[in-house]
């Protein structure tokens, strides 16, 4: 009773100093009650390093849960991190494939520009097709992948997936239209591409 009464308190995103101040204790005090709830299953962490970290607290105890689009994301961007905005929970198979086609839904400029690194740690190119086709956005993977190979060292997309035929409408990654960011790129794939050079560069 006293260990849910206390779950109450704390439940939600802390800090050690967040808990100290909530529970009125100690530091040492405050790291070591994370720690013990983390090996119970209540806590789960985000950041770290450079980076405040972040302690996830419920009342219940959390499902192991494996690496997510944020996970992957940052993985491959080591000096430009997204911070989680949303809890993207993740259980079973996840892949860089997945992670690709989940950024580009977001609408989200800083987890779509996060893409480019992934391009090359692609390695199952039917299932990252599979995926964008059913969201309707092979045409905007297509258009990262050209940018991404433009700047990083890339895998090379199979031929039978490298070019669009017919009349496809044009897309657009977010709700940024510039007709002069990479014009060929967007012209071979009907995607209008929101960063430029520069934001790539200060992504790197």
């Amino acid at each position: 009773m006293v260990q849910e009464e206390m779950l109450r308190k704390i439940e939600g995103l802390q800090t050690v100093e967040s808990v100290m101040g909530t529970l009125e204790i100690k530091r040492q005090s405050a790291v070591n009650l994370l720690s013990r709830l983390k090996k119970q299953g209540y806590i789960t962490t985000m950041g770290g390093g450079k980076k405040i970290r972040l302690y996830k607290i419920t009342q219940t105890k959390q499902r192991k849960r494996d690496r997510g689009m944020f996970d992957i994301l940052n993985k491959y961007n080591q000096n430009f991190q997204l911070r989680e905005w949303y809890d993207h929970q993740v259980h079973g198979k996840y892949t860089v494939e997945d992670a690709i086609v989940d950024a580009i839904e977001t609408g989200s400029f800083r987890a779509i520009l996060a893409t480019l690194r992934l391009f090359n740690h692609i390695t199952d190119w039917p299932r990252l097709y599979r995926l964008a086709k059913e969201k309707n956005c092979w045409q905007k993977v297509g258009a990262l992948h050209d940018v991404s190979r433009a700047h990083y060292k890339a895998r090379r997309i199979p031929s039978k997936y490298a070019n669009i035929k017919g009349a496809y409408e044009w897309q657009q990654l977010t709700q940024l239209k510039n007709r002069n960011n990479f014009p060929d790129i967007q012209k071979k794939w009907h995607v209008y591409i929101p960063f430029n050079e520069k934001d790539i560069l200060s992504a790197r």
